[in-house]
């Protein structure tokens, strides 16, 4: 297995952009598995169980999410490039992904607020809650979901992106630069 150093590289991603990439990825598809069981299931125990994770795990993942954005910003200029004709597309897409992550978790703290509620993630008190004002409320909370769903597509995007095309179509080592490479 070759060395693999802990800043990116023009040819790969290094050890923190792995660990962040792959880490943040599972705790938003964590996120978003919770919602979805809550709508096909309901509310049976195994799902509110799930369901009391979001909050903590939220801002777990707005504090990964943060420190993501400053690790790409510091490596920037090592970082591999997009290249060929969709490295625009690349980039936007790359930079909309970013946004979401950032603004629904800051959404959800908002919504938290309106609600009137204190929020103390992993018993922590970060604030007590605001008056409640429930019509902005409910105009966070539908943003803060509908935003999550279209998440959720740009991350089934993302990673098709970087199967299909790059893996299985192109084959230009796209997909190892983050993910490894294949194993013989």
């Amino acid at each position: 297995m070759a060395f693999l150093p802990v800043k990116d590289t023009p040819d790969r991603y290094g050890r923190i952009s792995r660990w962040l990439h792959w880490g943040i990825g599972a705790l938003l598809l964590w996120q978003l598995g919770g919602m979805a069981a809550k709508i096909l299931w309901g509310h049976p125990q195994w799902v509110q169980a799930w369901l009391s994770t979001h909050q903590p795990l939220g801002t777990l993942l707005m504090g990964l999410i943060v420190l993501r954005a400053l690790w790409a910003l510091f490596n920037l200029r090592h970082r591999p490039a997009h290249v060929g004709k969709l490295a625009k597309i690349a980039t936007l897409s790359h930079l909309l992904l970013y946004l979401l992550m950032l603004g629904i978790p800051a959404l959800g703290l908002y919504m938290t607020w309106l609600g009137g509620q204190p929020f103390a993630p992993f018993g922590i008190p970060l604030f007590d809650g605001g008056s409640t004002q429930g019509p902005r409320m409910m105009q966070a909370r539908q943003w803060h979901v509908w935003l999550g769903w279209t998440l959720l597509v740009l991350i089934v995007g993302h990673a098709g992106m970087a199967l299909l095309w790059h893996g299985l179509i192109r084959r230009d080592g796209t997909l190892s630069r983050i993910a490894g490479p294949r194993r013989r």
